[in-house]
């Protein structure tokens, strides 16, 4: 899990590099905050890896997980990164584009996270990347 995450850089990318201690948090949406304690509630367990097909098939694929963080990440406004960015990390076979749709990972997470519902929201996001 440490590796998926050093891979796709699944923490927050501050727009402020420098940002002022006296404050720390920007105001937010509690509609978009509770939406992102859900994507947040990731245990990490592994069953999402262990019950699909093409991580079975394909190594490289950096699975629900790690497609759930970045999904996490993508919908955070205090993220500086941009949809190319995003695509660049996952924007391929081994990543978002990979994933056969099986719906296992969504079946077995212990945690009920909507894992299938944030790799279509991924697709809708980054699907025109690749054509600029």
């Amino acid at each position: 899990m440490r590796g998926t995450s050093e891979r796709l850089e699944a923490w927050l990318h501050a727009k402020d590099p420098t940002p002022d201690i006296d404050r720390l948090e920007e105001r937010m949406d509690p509609e978009l905050a509770e939406k992102l304690n859900e994507l947040d509630r990731c245990v990490e367990c592994g069953c999402c890896v262990a019950a699909c097909g093409t991580a079975r098939m394909r190594a490289d694929f950096v699975g629900a997980i790690g497609l759930n963080k970045i999904a996490r990440f993508r919908t955070d406004p205090r993220d500086a990164r941009t949809d190319d960015d995003y695509y660049e990390l996952v924007g391929d076979d081994n990543g978002v584009f990979g994933c056969m749709s099986l719906l296992a990972c969504h079946d077995v997470c212990p945690k009920d996270l909507p894992l299938q519902t944030q790799i279509a929201f991924l697709r809708r996001k980054l699907v025109g990347k690749g054509w600029d």
